[in-house]
């Protein structure tokens, strides 16, 4: 079976940036690219997580390598500079106007995932439902049902701790990852989407039980 194929397209004032990622059709894990050594600034080492728990001997960090490709390209822009972007996949296409910082962030969120991190790998099974520039509280919709189908699958139970376990550690890796473009780039989209992604990720602990409380909500349940 071919692999799944996602691609953005970003259409900037001079010109439009494709990315095209592939998936293991099974995994849903991020294909490598054929051809070429990541720069130095993917290198483990440069800027490691600190709890990062790969060994001393992988080369390369699995996140950073797989958007060097193409984090190059959008460093003669600012974050805040508007583009029309189209997602296609294998049964949809949308197409969303945005800040390139949102819009960035939404791609390697779904890079992230599938690109090996270990405490990425979590957050596989919502990339493989990919939502593009989904809202905060669809996102949450999105991450509580996954957890729990997750905790059901595992042992029939429906416990959301592991979510704020997961949360943090994602945290880390991006809080990692900011410090890591930082030093390897002048402008400020690649840095500005991580931060937008951990946004997401610190308001996770915080806001559990009252947007449980909202979902209950939409069911017909009274509020716990």
């Amino acid at each position: 079976m071919p692999a799944e194929r996602i691609t953005y397209r970003f259409h900037l004032p001079d010109g439009v940036e494709s990315v095209t990622l592939l998936f293991d059709t099974t995994s849903f894990t991020l294909c490598p690219e054929a051809g070429g050594t990541p720069p130095d600034w993917a290198h483990l080492d440069f800027h490691r997580c600190g709890h990062c728990p790969l060994p001393q001997t992988t080369p390369f960090c699995p996140f950073a390598a797989a958007f060097s490709g193409f984090v190059a390209d959008f460093d003669r822009f600012y974050s805040y500079e508007e583009a029309l972007i189209e997602v296609e996949t294998r049964t949809r296409t949308i197409v969303a106007r945005k800040p390139l910082q949102h819009a960035v962030a939404s791609l390697i969120g779904l890079i992230g995932a599938t690109s090996g991190c270990p405490h990425l790998a979590f957050y596989r099974p919502m990339a493989r439902f990919h939502l593009p520039f989904a809202r905060d509280d669809e996102t949450l919709y999105r991450v509580f049902s996954m957890v729990l189908l997750s905790r059901f699958l595992e042992n029939g139970t429906m416990d959301l701790a592991a979510l704020t376990t997961h949360a943090a550690a994602a945290c880390e890796v991006n809080h990692g990852m900011a410090e890591r473009l930082r030093a390897a780039f002048r402008k400020d989209v690649m840095v500005n989407a991580i931060i937008t992604l951990d946004s997401f990720a610190q308001a996770v602990p915080l806001v559990i039980e009252d947007r449980l409380n909202e979902l209950r909500a939409l069911f017909g349940l009274p509020e716990l």
